[in-house]
């Protein structure tokens, strides 16, 4: 049952990335909560001084002003959890599969054609890339097969030494 639950750590691949989009996101939120602000305080003002004198409109302001700050400032919490949720969970979506694409094609630098496929979890982006991955991983095992049949019919010990270090080179996993 412990093994179902996932932690925060879990979610955070690529945690410098992810933390800046959610500080950004939550300065957008900010900016756009003073500005909210500032259009709610001209418009009440420029509406209250139609109808009320000048100390009437400070009392009321002085009444109304606290409700505006703690529904801004609530409405601004809100929203930033609802967007670190959201942006660690998407990026969560786009960078796990990168970094996972990226490590297979490492293996395949390093000279190592793994047997297994590479497999994205189901809603993860980046399937098309995962496929074309795995199309070079078969296209580079039927390379290395034809590579094999080539060595063992060439007849001279040369040329067949030199292309069997270099598919030494390769392992392919079976």
């Amino acid at each position: 049952m412990s093994n179902s639950k996932r932690s925060i750590k879990h979610y955070l691949i690529l945690p410098s990335y992810q933390l800046r989009l959610v500080g950004f996101l939550s300065l957008i939120v900010m900016i756009g909560s003073f500005f909210h602000m500032g259009i709610l305080n001209y418009i009440s003002y420029k509406n209250l001084s139609e109808v009320f004198s000048q100390k009437q409109i400070e009392l009321f302001w002085n009444i109304l002003r606290p409700t505006i700050i703690v529904t801004n400032a609530f409405y601004f919490i809100i929203l930033c959890v609802f967007l670190i949720i959201t942006a660690i969970l998407i990026t969560h979506k786009l960078i796990g599969p990168m970094l996972k694409v990226t490590g297979h094609i490492n293996k395949f630098n390093s000279g190592l054609v793994p047997k297994q496929y590479l497999k994205l979890r189901e809603g993860d982006e980046g399937q098309s890339l995962c496929d074309a991955v795995n199309e070079l991983q078969t296209k580079l095992r039927e390379q290395y097969s034809q590579l094999e049949q080539l060595k063992s019919c060439i007849k001279d010990e040369e040329t067949a030494s030199k292309l069997g270090k270099i598919l030494e080179e390769f392992q392919i996993e079976k």
